[in-house]
Order: structure tokens, then sequence, then C-alpha cells
């Protein structure tokens, strides 16, 4: 492995090329290293949350391949299994020894397939509401109507997004089970957010949300399951009630929505810094 010196971490972009795919991270901060991970959002969408976390870690953001500058050649080998070895690649890349992990959505995801495959570099993985839809009580019906709205991003990307928005209700808050949900309409996309949400949902999406890990017991004190304290009742909260119910570990509630990393980047900073504090102790 390669190891950064933490506090080093200068933001200049990183490169890793494995399988045909130039991988895309950045490093900044000083202390324990800790990686954030999402699919699809990438070092972009990550960049509020760690400049508020790089005075307490050395962060590393990635973009997952497909996404951001790591670019997904025709071919290139494409699943959930594929994004965790790649996570694993960065991880060994970085440090000689087992990193924190926060994992946003679909990151959730790879990172839950990541501490089954190589818990040996995990410290602890915060899984912040891995939409695994088949875990909800009306998992099927979720995810057969998930996979029309997948099947819909090939040809019409727009209506594929306001589809599983409506379904995942992902940009809404929603704080008590019968809260109102009033349907948000989304704004057209451009050429460019049509390439994304055509990758995002056509591609990415479908591995995460059909994802029914079971870990074993050994491997539950690496892994704190936690979902936004304004998502109650939306599908990706729900399918992570289940997971936390099936792993027989409290749920942690967090700042915001499935959005609160983005919408409430200063609170989520506190709250995840604060979950982290006591590994970090131990």
């Amino acid at each position: 492995m390669r190891s950064h010196s933490a506090g080093k971490g200068n933001k200049v972009p990183n490169w890793l090329h494995r399988d045909g795919v130039t991988l895309r991270y950045i490093v900044e901060g000083a202390g324990p290293f800790l990686v954030l991970t999402g699919a699809p959002l990438g070092i972009q969408g990550f960049e509020a949350l760690a400049s508020k976390l790089a005075a307490d870690f050395t962060v590393v953001r990635h973009d997952p391949r497909g996404v951001g500058e790591s670019l997904l050649p025709d071919g290139a080998p494409f699943s959930l299994a594929v994004l965790a070895d790649d996570l694993r690649a960065i991880v060994e890349a970085v440090s000689q020894e087992p990193v924190f992990i926060f994992g946003a959505s679909g990151g959730a995801a790879v990172g839950l397939h990541l501490v089954l495959e190589h818990p040996e570099i995990v410290q602890l993985l915060v899984a912040h509401e891995p939409p695994l839809f088949g875990l909800a009580p009306n998992g099927e019906m979720l995810l057969a109507e998930a996979d029309k709205a997948f099947r819909l991003a090939r040809d019409d990307p727009g209506a594929a997004l306001q589809a599983f928005a409506d379904l995942s209700q992902v940009f809404q808050e929603t704080r008590s089970a019968d809260s109102k949900r009033e349907r948000i309409i989304l704004p057209p996309l451009s050429t460019e957010e049509s390439g994304k949400q055509r990758f995002a949902l056509g591609r990415m999406a479908p591995c995460t949300v059909h994802f029914q890990p079971s870990i074993p017991s050994i491997l539950r004190e690496r892994i704190i399951v936690a979902a936004g304290e304004a998502s109650i009742g939306q599908p990706a909260r729900v399918a992570t009630e289940m997971l936390a119910e099936k792993f027989g570990v409290a749920l942690r509630d967090a700042p915001g929505n499935h959005l609160g990393m983005i919408m409430h980047t200063e609170r989520f900073a506190s709250w995840l810094r604060q979950t982290m504090q006591p590994r970090r102790q131990a």
C-alpha cells in the first residue's frame, strides 16, 4: 500500500489506474483517514462536507467509476462488487491502517459490500440511508417501480429522475409518518445533467437498490446504520430501519433527510464527527 502522510493532503487530484479505468480522488486535512463515498455522489458533491471535517480527519473523496472525472470506457466492468473493489483500491492507496468510511445513499451500499469482503481495512462504516428497497415491507412494489424509472433513464433521463423522485421522496423532508407530502416538480435537465442521470439511474442505481446484505455478527461492531431525522416514512429510511433491525443494532438519526449531508452540511458534519468520536478514542 501507499500511504499519504496525515496532514499533508492538499486537494491535489490523485489518479488510480485499474481495469482500464482511471479513478480520481482527492486527499485533504489532518488526522485519521475518513473516506467519503457515494453512488452517484462524487468529489464535487462531498466538497462542502469535506471542508467541515478536514480539521479533524484526513478526508478522502473520490469519483466512482462513471462519475465526474472517473470516466468509464465502453466495455469496462460495472457492478456493486466492482464499485466496492474500486473503493478498496483507493483505501489501500492512501492508508496502511483501517479507515473510517462515511457512505451516503448508494455509497452506503458500496461500503456495506466492502465491509463484507474486506473488513480488515474498515475501522468503522457509517452507512447513511442505503436505498435497499428490497428490505422494506413493500419491497417488491418499490423495486418494480424503481426498475420502471431505471428503464426510462436511457431515453428520457428527466422523466426517469422525476419518477424516481416521486417514488423515493428524497427531495422532501418528512418528520412524522403523517407529514404532508406534496409532489415536487423537478426542473428540466440540461444536456450535461441528462447524461449524468442516464448513467446514475440507468446503470448505478440498479446495483444498489437490489442489494440485500447479510452481515455476520462479528462484523456488526464495524457498522453504524443511520437515517435522516427528516426522512420519516420515506422508502430509503424504511429500508434502513429494516436493515438496522436485521443487524440487531440501533438506528442513529442524522440531521436532515436523505440529502442531509448536502442540505444541512454544518450540522451533519458535527453529527458525523460526534458519531465517530468514540471509535477514535478506542
